[in-house]
């Protein structure tokens, strides 16, 4: 066996390094590069819930919104974080890699979380407590410059929430082998783990998390779910050199836009065409005809 076949053998196909060589058998891929994956969505998964279970109570509360609207933004501010999963998942197959697309959104979801915290921890940033027990007396909604602080948290923070869900699962799943029966299997067993600690993430947060927004104040809450997302980064850069990470290939959806793009093209060039031929033939036709009326009015 000649050495270029023996590097080709001891080479994942398709695949490369945090640093863009390519992976190598044995050293990337596997278990413990698994492993860091699933204690990022512990620290991933709390810091998203712990909000957004609760967030109604702050908008109503600390920020004078009605009900129905703070049932409403928050709403719309989890279906964008889930919508745009597709989105990160669709520039993790397309244009970057998995590895890349989390570090992007996990910064960005923390810088949403510390505006978030900052706001919910400086009274000046937050309209008046309203105290008034009298429901036909509206409380003073918080102003238009505070607003734009609110909304650029948390949609800073859907932001980053939806790269995440569209980047992670599929980073875990490219640690196994595919190609080999021990390799699904494990990639199995690691979704099974993968959804056991989106539940424990997710208890932290609806129990002891709420209740420290409840009792201790929101800028603690706050507070937590921005220091979980902090420690998400460094714990999930520890695994870098044993990440194996698929190298984009594309993909389908782009092809399938591609060639919609073309086949409507190709019918608007084909319409136009037929258009400007029947406007031809129609001329001469017309002209003879105008011919003849001058010629019998002459």
């Amino acid at each position: 066996m000649s050495k270029q076949e023996m590097d080709k053998g001891q080479k994942w196909e398709g695949y490369a390094d945090w640093r863009g060589r390519p992976a190598l058998r044995g050293h990337h891929g596997g278990v413990f590069a698994a492993s860091f994956i699933l204690v990022v969505e512990v620290l991933e998964n709390l810091a998203f819930l712990a909000n957004a279970s609760n967030l109604v109570l702050y908008l109503s509360k600390f920020m004078n919104f009605s009900l129905s609207t703070s049932a409403n933004t928050v709403t719309t501010f989890m279906g964008t974080a889930f919508l745009l999963a597709l989105l990160g998942g669709f520039l993790s197959d397309s244009y970057f890699t998995t590895y890349c697309i989390y570090l992007i959104s996990a910064i960005t979801e923390f810088l949403g979380l510390l505006i978030l915290t900052v706001q919910a921890h400086i009274p000046l940033l937050k309209p008046p407590v309203c105290t008034s027990v009298n429901r036909n007396i509206s409380c003073q909604e918080v102003e238009r410059g505070k607003a734009v602080m609110l909304f650029a948290g948390l949609y800073l923070v859907a932001l980053g929430v939806g790269g995440i869900k569209g980047s992670l699962p599929p980073h875990g799943a490219e640690q196994f082998d595919e190609h080999t029966r021990q390799g699904r299997k494990q990639r199995s067993t690691f979704f099974n783990y993968y959804v056991f600690c989106l539940s424990c993430g997710a208890l932290i947060a609806v129990t002891f998390v709420v209740w420290i927004e409840d009792n201790k104040g929101w800028q603690w809450g706050f507070g937590i779910a921005t220091a979980a997302i902090l420690i998400s980064i460094p714990i999930f850069l520890l695994g870098s050199g044993k990440y194996r990470i698929k190298i984009p290939a594309g993909s389908p959806i782009t092809t399938i836009v591609k060639v919609l793009v073309a086949a409507i093209y190709k019918w608007w060039i084909s319409r136009t065409r037929n258009n400007a031929i029947e406007n031809i033939s129609r001329t001469p036709s017309m002209t003879t005809e105008a011919s003849e009326e001058e010629g019998n009015t002459g």
